[in-house]
């Protein structure tokens, strides 16, 4: 018995080591490719805010009030701005920003040629950047295995990490200089404080998710769906109890959460609660705008959102269905759903809901990047029909062994 621990442990050992070693390869691989993303530049710009809030403590400047503060809020902004710092170089102007702002969507590549060379040093600061960003990725992946780990064992946690490594989107998104593998980070910090309350029943996990959920909404405004997500959790697991401690536990998570999210984001001190509505409307305003100019990959309707996420996640960016054309994620994902209902697991349940359901039904284009912060909870459901086959094989062990006796 023993014996066979340590032999868990190893390959345990083993693969975490693979995880980080194979990370580095794709990194080292894609860390100096030419920048073809305009987000990716955006978000160096965006970096200017760090400067305004921890440099100079302009927490009044007109600047908070620039559509810029309000297009995205401003934590993935403080960490690329404080990688920047730590470099030697701050972004001190949103001028290059606004400029790259004017150009017309069709015209982008060559808005970019103008506005790289504005960027401090590029041979320097992006591959910086990149790495920085794909650090918070691989850190997702090891909350999402040591979640899983806890819970389930370590095949089902072997399985649903290694079928999000495999994916294509995580790799080509991941060493981009984006706000979504930050993101990512924090939804997974989120799924492991959740399962360590479900296991010790320890409300200060609860307060920390709370906690972690202000940090990802202050990071993307989706973050906000780890709130009801959190509540609705809290609430069926203490059977909608509203005694005197569960109340309390509740006001004190969104006190926090608010608190948090205002000391983040000044633009709540500059324009109040309305700041929550200016930043929707941002949002809702750049996808109409990209959904007009690029109509062949914009999505309007709920069937076609589910169709294309389906094909995304599943089919085009699925190395089995590219070896051997068979769906195997999809068809994983389909047993797990049905273990995941079928055994009451509440927390792959809201997963489901709040994590997958929700984010597909307002998935705005037939991308793959919008689609990463999607695929890994997909994957990690997947990874419940390891439970699902395991105990098939058990109950019909154990089926056989009755017949035996008689």
């Amino acid at each position: 018995m023993l014996k066979r621990k340590y032999i868990k442990l190893g390959l345990e050992l083993i693969f975490i080591l693979a995880l980080i070693v194979g990370g580095v390869k794709v990194l080292d691989k894609k860390i100096n490719l030419p920048v073809y993303d305009s987000d990716e530049v955006s978000w160096i710009f965006t970096a200017y805010y760090f400067n305004l809030y921890f440099l100079r403590l302009e927490l009044f400047h007109p600047d908070w009030n620039d559509y810029e503060a309000f297009d995205q809020p401003p934590l993935g902004k403080y960490i690329i701005g404080a990688a920047l710092h730590l470099k030697g170089y701050t972004i001190d102007s949103l001028e290059p920003k606004r400029f790259l702002n004017s150009i017309p969507l069709s015209k982008l590549q060559k808005g970019l040629d103008l506005v790289i060379p504005k960027v401090p040093n590029p041979r320097v600061v992006i591959p910086l950047l990149r790495s920085v960003v794909f650090i918070f990725a691989l850190s997702s992946l090891l909350l999402i295995y040591i979640s899983l780990r806890i819970s389930y064992g370590f095949l089902p946690a072997l399985i649903s990490t290694g079928l999000i490594v495999s994916n294509p989107i995580f790799g080509m998104v991941s060493t981009r200089i984006l706000g979504d593998p930050i993101l990512l980070l924090f939804f997974a910090l989120f799924i492991l404080f959740c399962t360590l309350y479900l296991k010790s029943k320890n409300t200060i996990y609860i307060i920390l998710a709370f906690i972690v959920s202000s940090l990802a909404f202050s990071t993307k405004l989706n973050g906000i769906l780890l709130v009801p997500m959190l509540i609705v959790l809290f609430l069926v697991k203490n059977k909608f109890s509203l005694s005197r401690p569960n109340v309390k536990v509740l006001i004190t998570g969104l006190t926090f959460f608010l608190l948090v999210t205002v000391i983040l984001n000044p633009i709540y001190l500059n324009s109040g609660i309305r700041a929550i509505a200016r930043m929707a409307d941002a949002r809702l305003s750049a996808f109409q705008n990209y959904q007009e100019t690029f109509k062949h990959a914009a999505l309007h309707s709920i069937s076609d959102r589910f169709i294309a996420a389906t094909q995304i996640i599943f089919f085009t960016n699925s190395l089995f269905y590219q070896l051997i054309k068979v769906p195997v994620e999809l068809i994983m994902f389909l047993f797990g759903i049905y273990q995941t209902f079928r055994r009451k697991d509440l927390l792959l349940i809201l997963v489901f809901l709040f994590l997958v359901l929700i984010p597909v039904s307002i998935l705005p284009f037939k991308l793959p990047r919008y689609c990463y912060w999607i695929f890994p909870f997909t994957h990690t459901i997947a990874g419940q029909s390891v439970c699902f086959l395991m105990e098939l094989s058990n109950r019909a062990r154990w089926i056989k062994v009755q017949r035996q006796g008689r």
